[in-house]
C-alpha cells in the first residue's frame, strides 16, 4: 500500500488533523499521542506530529507492524463492566 492517502497533509501534523486522518475523537488522539503509541515531540503544550509517525504507527511502511495501544487499569475495569 503506498503512502498517497495522506499526501494532503503536511510532513507535521497538528492534532485536529491526527484526527481527520484516523477518524477519532479529540480524547483518543490524546490517549495515543500520551502513551507513546505515535512518536510525537511535546515542546511546552503543544505535541509536534510528525506525518511518518502515524504512517508507522498504522504500519503503512513496507515491513512495519501496526502499532498497538494498551488499557489502563482504569480502561479495562470500564470495559469489564460493559461486558
Amino acid at each position: 500500500m503506498n503512502n498517497t492517502m495522506f499526501s494532503g497533509y503536511s510532513d507535521v501534523i497538528t492534532v485536529d488533523d491526527l484526527q481527520s486522518m484516523l477518524h477519532i475523537g479529540r480524547n483518543a488522539a490524546y490517549g495515543l499521542l500520551q502513551s507513546g503509541a505515535i512518536a510525537t515531540i511535546r515542546v511546552g503544550k503543544k505535541y509536534i506530529i510528525p506525518k511518518a509517525s502515524v504512517i508507522d504507527f498504522l504500519g503503512l511502511n513496507t515491513g512495519a507492524k501496526p502499532a498497538t495501544m494498551s488499557l489502563s487499569g482504569k480502561a479495562r475495569v470500564s470495559l469489564e463492566r460493559s461486558k
